[in-house]
């Protein structure tokens, strides 16, 4: 099953297809089971934290530059059953657009991985969790970039939730690992240092665990 593509209208789960370019996420490409489930289930060591069909639902809102003064534009909506995270990113201050929500307490503890199901531009994009881990008081935003997938080809990725990297205002810190049970916020952001338009789009977000024998 290796190599097919799903098409958009059918939300399903994927199998692992192999390993990103960069080495921090895992690329998923479109089948039609997982573990010998049928798809369109969320597999069983998986919970949805979010698969955007409900607009009275939508949770999440745009933290852009302008707190500091910059001149970049990004907002998310849903459209068709999916988040569409665009908007144009300005360097002339700032630089960055991104996206975050409200997580239960507690809601990723004993999480091994994200999963995300997206269709992606050529820009370079982040998942970013926050917890009330602090340094010198500021909050401290553990990143894990998502890898290139190709345009016009919707992709599931898997984010390893260990050996984030921490930092603050945009800069490395040295911080312990991110406490997953304490985790407050998740959020997508945008800040490649280059000027121009830009546009994710996500069919859905699980928070899963490693399945039992799983490396």
């Amino acid at each position: 099953m290796e190599g097919l593509i799903m098409p958009r209208s059918a939300k399903k789960v994927s199998v692992t297809a192999g390993r990103s370019l960069t080495g921090l996420a895992t690329i998923i490409i479109g089948a039609t089971l997982l573990n010998g489930t049928a798809s369109g289930n969320t597999p069983a060591s998986c919970i949805m934290l979010d698969d955007f069909t409900d607009q009275d639902a939508f949770v999440w809102r745009s933290v852009n530059d302008n707190v500091m003064g910059g001149r970049s534009a990004g907002s998310g909506r849903l459209e068709a059953e999916h988040l569409n995270f665009a908007g144009a990113i300005n360097t002339n201050g700032g630089g960055f657009a991104s996206l975050r929500r409200q997580l239960s307490e507690g809601q990723l503890a004993g999480v091994s991985h994200l999963r995300l199901r997206i269709l992606q531009d050529d820009r370079n994009y982040r998942v970013v969790l926050r917890s009330d881990q602090t340094y010198f008081g500021r909050s401290i935003a553990y990143q894990a970039d998502i890898p290139p997938t190709g345009r016009d080809q919707w992709q599931d990725i898997d984010i390893p939730l260990s050996g984030l990297s921490p930092s603050v205002f945009g800069r490395k810190i040295p911080a312990p690992e991110l406490e997953l049970a304490r985790t407050r916020t998740l959020g997508l952001i945008i800040a490649d240092g280059i000027d121009g338009p830009f546009q994710l789009k996500v069919d859905h977000i699980m928070a899963c665990k490693s399945d039992p024998g799983e490396t």
